[in-house]
């Protein structure tokens, strides 16, 4: 089952993109669904749906917006959000069995796979030693980590958690909440099967995570822009 769209991804438009990493937040565009600077664009959804749009298009993550806010209005409430979580868990539920087992995830990861294939340079593996990228966190965004992963190991020394925009990949990038894999970010007991009951419990999370006004509706406006995003927007230095 495909959920990717064709898009081509130039090595230039890559060049900036790494070009952006090693300086500060910021840009010229304004909110999330802005136009995008000279580059293509990903955006993964709080649902792990990846969404693509060609340079000086509006940043892909106006088509998902577009496509939760089902009555046009220009918000995403709870309820539409909810709506667009089932979608897409639907889409991966292949057997219709109400969860989603280790080779449905295997098949979104193959998706996943070919999106990290199409940006030639930006595939989130190991740095070379001694390098370290700049300007962002690296760790789960809007304090969404779970227990074990805020107190860290207590055995052992510690370890510096990556750091930089494409610390986690760009999966992770595209993402507002830095997430490898999107939808294992929602099985919450680690079982490798995520069932209905965690993605809608995941959905709640992720949906007062995005509400920061606390109005309980999503606007394009008061969304973050990703890592990915102001990299794009920033251009080279």
């Amino acid at each position: 089952m495909k959920r990717l769209a064709p898009i081509v991804l130039g090595v230039a438009a890559v060049g900036l993109v790494l070009g952006g990493c090693a300086s500060g937040p910021g840009g010229p565009m304004g909110g999330p669904g802005g136009a995008q600077g000279p580059g293509p664009g990903l955006f993964v959804s709080p649902f792990g749906e990846l969404f693509f749009a060609e340079p000086g298009e509006p940043w892909p993550v106006a088509g998902w917006f577009s496509g939760a806010d089902a009555d046009s209005d220009g918000r995403v409430t709870q309820e539409e959000f909810t709506a667009d979580g089932i979608r897409q868990f639907r889409a991966l539920d292949v057997r219709r069995d109400d969860r989603l087992t280790p080779d449905e995830i295997a098949a979104y990861e193959a998706d996943l796979a070919e999106a990290r294939a199409r940006l030639p340079g930006m595939a989130g593996g190991p740095r070379e030693p001694g390098r370290r990228l700049q300007g962002f966190s690296g760790g789960m965004a809007l304090g969404l980590a779970g227990p074990a992963q805020q107190q860290g190991s207590r055995s052992g020394p510690r370890q510096r958690a990556p750091t930089g925009p494409l610390a986690y990949g760009p999966i992770a990038a595209a993402g507002f909440f830095n997430y490898p894999q999107p939808v294992k970010a929602a099985d919450l007991d680690t079982n490798q099967t995520v069932t209905a009951q965690e993605w809608a419990q995941a959905t709640d999370r992720w949906f007062i995570a995005l509400d920061t006004d606390q109005d309980g509706a999503l606007t394009l406006a008061t969304l973050p822009r990703t890592p990915l995003q102001q990299m794009m927007d920033r251009g080279p230095r």
